[in-house]
């Protein structure tokens, strides 16, 4: 029995003596504080009423962020935690460091290669079979011709920031770090002035041709490989206009240019879609007011099977499709 009793003190002993020993001396409080920059600076129409929900114009605050420390001369990650939106307590040594903290729990983003600051990348997913197919049947591209396609970022908050700790002294003593998290996506409103029948628009949605692919936000640089971005567009019957807000990693550099696709679907199950060119209004942008308007009128006749009111859904594929040229 004693013997049995010795083995169990050994073994706890053993796992108590492999406990992870901090990098910080406990005499000393590092801290960490953080100022969420939510402000999109966003000039809303607060008279459209549409039917969608504009969730890119806000940025939600997060409940975590991750907070990591790389070498400086090698870029490899050296500490890691998550911190409360509004930081908290460190543990890590004295010396010099790269830190860089996101926010933790997007809900489109997904961040990968955090290992390396030069590869620590935010992305998102590629769009469903089904729009994909969409946007090829009204682009009239070949299945080789196909775009990836992307549902457009949600805001991520990110800081970055060269920071020394210094060598701990003997004296309890704290240490405080404090920086300043914001977006680093852009944010768009998108709006058509007139439309003409938008009582029969059942759904709209919009796709932006040659953007980027994502994020390499560890060095501040985003990606050269070209996607177009997917986002849903809310329709205001009453006063006849389209209008959302989408959120972009960024126009590709170096695009000769920009087309907004517009997809619309009637209560008759018929489809319209609608080809605009927007590089101008990407590339020159001198109030950085971030706002595309579209001044042509588009026209959505009154479908044939729209007497009673809303059509029963149909395949995606079986509608009739129609392009209209704007203006």
């Amino acid at each position: 029995m004693r013997k049995g009793l010795l083995i169990t003190l050994m073994a706890i002993s053993a796992l108590v003596s492999c406990k992870r020993i901090p990098l910080y001396n406990r005499e000393t409080n590092l801290e960490l504080e953080l100022e969420l920059n939510l402000d999109l600076d966003l000039q809303l129409d607060l008279d459209i009423d549409v039917d969608i929900e504009l969730e890119m114009a806000t940025i939600k605050e997060p409940e975590y962020l991750k907070t990591n420390f790389y070498d400086p001369q090698t870029g490899q990650m050296v500490y890691s935690q998550f911190v409360g939106t509004y930081g908290g307590a460190l543990s890590l040594g004295p010396g010099r460091y790269t830190m860089l903290i996101y926010s933790f729990g997007t809900e489109y983003i997904q961040v990968r290669g955090e290992n390396d600051l030069n590869t620590i990348e935010a992305f998102t997913s590629d769009i469903t079979e089904s729009k994909l197919k969409t946007l090829q049947k009204f682009t009239g591209a070949t299945k080789a011709e196909d775009p990836t396609i992307i549902y457009a970022p949600d805001h991520l908050l990110v800081t970055r920031q060269e920071v020394e700790i210094p060598e701990f002294s003997g004296e309890s003593q704290t240490i405080t770090i404090s920086s300043v998290v914001q977006t680093i996506v852009d944010t768009y409103i998108f709006e058509v002035h007139t439309v003409v029948g938008a009582e029969y628009i059942e759904s709209a949605e919009a796709f932006v041709t040659n953007q980027s692919r994502s994020s390499f936000f560890g060095k501040g640089e985003i990606s050269q490989d070209p996607v177009t971005i997917w986002f849903p567009v809310g329709v205001d019957r009453d006063k006849g206009c389209l209008y959302t807000v989408f959120n972009t990693f960024g126009k590709l550099p170096g695009a000769s240019e920009s087309l907004l696709h517009i997809f619309v679907r009637d209560t008759g199950g018929n489809a319209y879609t609608f080809s605009v060119d927007i590089t101008d209004q990407f590339d020159n942008d001198p109030d950085n007011e971030h706002h595309i308007v579209i001044e042509e009128p588009i026209d959505i006749p009154e479908p044939e099977s729209n007497a009673g009111g809303i059509a029963p859904s149909v395949d995606p594929w079986s509608e009739e499709n129609v392009d209209v040229p704007i203006g």
